[in-house]
């Protein structure tokens, strides 16, 4: 495991980051200072189990979007289903859905998180939001945090963000979104940016104080073994698509007002499939024929730390 020097700590410390772009190496670095316990442990979404399905595309969809692979009837999906950082405690508030669709043709990596939007807009506060976490001395500097999340609008914005949404019952009652907004082809050639979002059929429910006092760390894993015994857990995908003002550039920006939207198909997960999926890597930038990357910031750098902390795992 590589070590953050003196000389990454100064360039924090002296708030540096202001004039230097981070590295992905570098917040790899910051990643592991902060949760590694050992050096071979995966250092982000760190808690997961796996599951088969199929995504069913809307024949809507086929005829508004130029992307073939949902010209398939059924396309084969793998599932994981994770906590955010190193939670180990299924009451912890992030969630995560890692989705990958393929065929024998193409392949669709998608990596959600239960928030609609991040609390970070470049790599700079990304870095800075895991690097003020890390100890100096044996102690966090608390001071330090509350601080920046007063000036930093990223952190105030996202944190106000987070006191709307409560700890979801199960994965059958969590919505999943991806954040960015990537540029869909649609059959006159034209690419329209969206950001996309899985609903769940159940409907979105959340715990209150005493229920969630009831649960135990592991209630994820086990009340979607419930479910499974009766039906799939299912969840409808929709394109929503960017209005005229919204930023399309920044994972910071709630979309506000109504939206044009698309239901692109149903995702049904099937079966359980262990924990060996927990050991894989989920590249967001595998796209399909059809679907473009986003032009944010943050997307370019979060596919290069996956493959830099997977590598180290290695």
């Amino acid at each position: 495991m590589k070590k953050i020097g003196l000389s990454l700590c100064l360039v924090f410390s002296l708030g540096f980051l202001k004039a230097h772009e981070v590295s992905a190496e570098e917040i790899a670095d910051i990643f592991y200072k902060l949760n590694a316990k050992e050096p071979k442990m995966k250092i982000n979404h760190t808690k997961g189990f796996c599951a088969k399905g199929v995504f069913l595309p809307n024949p809507q969809a086929r005829e508004d979007l130029d992307v073939p692979l949902l010209n398939e009837k059924e396309i084969p999906a793998s599932v994981r289903y994770s906590l955010g950082g190193v939670a180990m405690d299924d009451k912890s508030k992030v969630r995560g859905m890692a989705l990958k669709l393929e065929n024998q043709n193409a392949s669709w990596t998608m990596v959600m998180l239960n928030t609609e939007i991040n609390f970070a807009k470049n790599p700079n506060e990304f870095a800075q939001f895991f690097e003020m976490r890390i100890p100096k001395n044996g102690k966090v500097d608390e001071a330090r945090i509350k601080k920046l999340y007063e000036e930093v609008p990223s952190y105030k914005n996202f944190v106000a963000y987070t006191k709307t949404i409560g700890i979801s019952s199960s994965v059958a009652n969590t919505p999943y979104y991806s954040v960015h907004a990537f540029k869909f082809k649609d059959k006159k050639e034209k690419l329209l940016p969206a950001r996309w979002k899985f609903v769940p059929k159940d409907g979105i429910k959340y715990l209150n104080p005493q229920e969630l006092k009831q649960k135990d760390s592991n209630y994820l894993l086990s009340s979607f073994q419930q479910h499974l015994k009766t039906k799939p857990v299912e969840y409808q995908m929709y394109l929503v698509f960017a209005n005229k003002n919204d930023a399309t550039n920044d994972t910071t920006a709630l979309w506000k007002g109504k939206h044009k939207e698309l239901l692109v198909g149903t995702l049904k997960v099937e079966k359980y499939e262990g924990m060996g999926c927990n050991k894989d890597v989920y590249f967001p930038a595998d796209l399909p024929k059809g679907v473009e990357a986003p032009t944010d910031p943050l997307f370019q750098i979060r596919n290069e730390v996956y493959g830099i902390t997977f590598s180290r795992r290695q």
